[in-house]
């Protein structure tokens, strides 16, 4: 969004530029002068946005970081010395940025001889201290509306939450690992069934097969005594049939 008002800005000032130099007859000069003090401006638009911006995130996060700590919620040990990293540097930064842009400034000024750049210097300068001070009052209304917040919804009780969200998650893992038991067990009983089938239905082919051969032999007995119960009623009808002759 920031790049399409610049670049909607820089639209307008060229036709403003172009407008006055085909209809007013203003000197080059005067239209270089415009574009510098816009392109200046642009600049310190910048320069009290991107290095500031990411200086106050870092003092805010450095700020959670230990409200977090004091509150038992644990974070990385490397967080804080990173944030205080990216803060030291940006804050060089956009205070070195200001001095040089300003030195820029009046060194170009003094070698046109011109006045207007020197304003524009001592605004640099100036605007050294626009952001820091816009900050603290904005870290005052943050600050009120964290504490309001706080009031409303204490940290403590997110904190009790997520105690509660743990117990849930170890109470659910566990009810996890029973059910893989129960799982494991039952394919194993159902492994022992399958098993005592397999040595049950052995057990009834044996069975069947020694049931058989025992009729088997159970019937060629019966045979057997057959044919000897034949031999002795011939004996028998022999010995009647001797014993009538012989009388």
């Amino acid at each position: 969004m920031t790049k399409i008002w610049v670049f909607c800005g820089a639209v307008v000032v060229t036709i403003v530029a172009i407008v006055l130099v085909a209809i007013a007859d203003v000197p080059l000069q005067e239209i270089l002068s415009l574009f510098l003090g816009v392109l200046c401006l642009l600049w310190l638009i910048l320069l009290l946005t991107v290095p500031w911006n990411l200086y106050f995130q870092a003092h805010a996060l450095i700020h959670e970081i230990r409200t977090s700590r004091e509150r038992g919620i644990d974070v990385p040990a490397e967080r804080e010395p990173e944030a205080r990293r990216i803060a030291s540097r940006m804050r060089w930064f956009a205070v070195g940025s200001h001095l040089v842009s300003a030195a820029l400034v009046a060194l170009i000024t003094y070698l046109s001889d011109g006045a207007i750049g020197y304003y524009l210097a001592g605004l640099y300068l100036v605007s050294t201290f626009f952001r820091p001070a816009g900050a603290y009052f904005s870290y005052l209304r943050d600050r009120m509306a964290t504490m309001l917040q706080d009031v409303r919804h204490p940290r403590d009780d997110v904190i009790e939450t997520l105690r509660r969200l743990d117990t849930l998650k170890a109470d659910l893992e566990t009810l996890h690992d029973e059910s893989d038991d129960q799982d494991l067990r039952l394919t194993r009983l159902e492994q022992g069934l399958a098993t005592a089938e397999a040595n049950a239905a052995a057990r009834d082919r044996t069975l069947h097969a020694k049931v058989d051969a025992h009729a088997r032999q159970f019937e060629h007995s019966l045979t057997r005594l057959t044919d000897n119960q034949e031999v002795i009623a011939g004996l028998k009808a022999f010995l009647r049939l001797a014993r009538s002759e012989l009388s």
